[in-house]
């Protein structure tokens, strides 16, 4: 479990405050999933998205520039922000790719490519539910 996290960071991506958690969430459209008790938000701006990784009180918020062309997202990470340990984390500059489907309150990652660790895939990689 700890190498999936690590390798869930190394990707992109937690949370400062709870209360400031919610304050941004309304200039997000915000997803959700939850994976081998790793707590994942994919919040998406106009031009802009963080991915937050949480287990317990350790966690990862990556902060990037998102683009989008023919339903590929590309991901270029601007600010890193850790809470408590995390074994790995991704670096400022890191880009990435990957295919983003939405049907209703289900979006799907996939196809990540980039500056992403293979450990990361399968965790970050899934269907999210959007936060209402």
């Amino acid at each position: 479990m700890l190498r999936m996290l690590a390798g869930a960071l190394a990707l992109v991506v937690a949370v400062p405050a709870v209360a400031d958690d919610k304050k941004d969430d309304k200039d997000f459209t915000v997803w959700v999933r939850e994976t081998d008790g790793l707590d994942l938000k994919f919040k998406v701006g106009k031009g802009t998205a963080k991915f937050v990784a949480f287990a317990g009180d350790n966690g990862i918020t990556v902060t990037g520039k998102l683009t989008e062309d023919k339903g590929v997202m590309t991901f270029e990470i601007t600010d890193v922000k850790e809470e408590g340990t995390f074994p790995q984390k991704p670096k400022k500059g890191e880009k990435f790719s990957f295919k983003w489907e939405v049907k209703g309150d289900t979006a799907t990652i996939s196809d990540l490519k980039g500056d992403i660790a293979d450990e990361a895939k399968p965790v970050v990689g899934g269907e999210y539910k959007k936060k209402k």
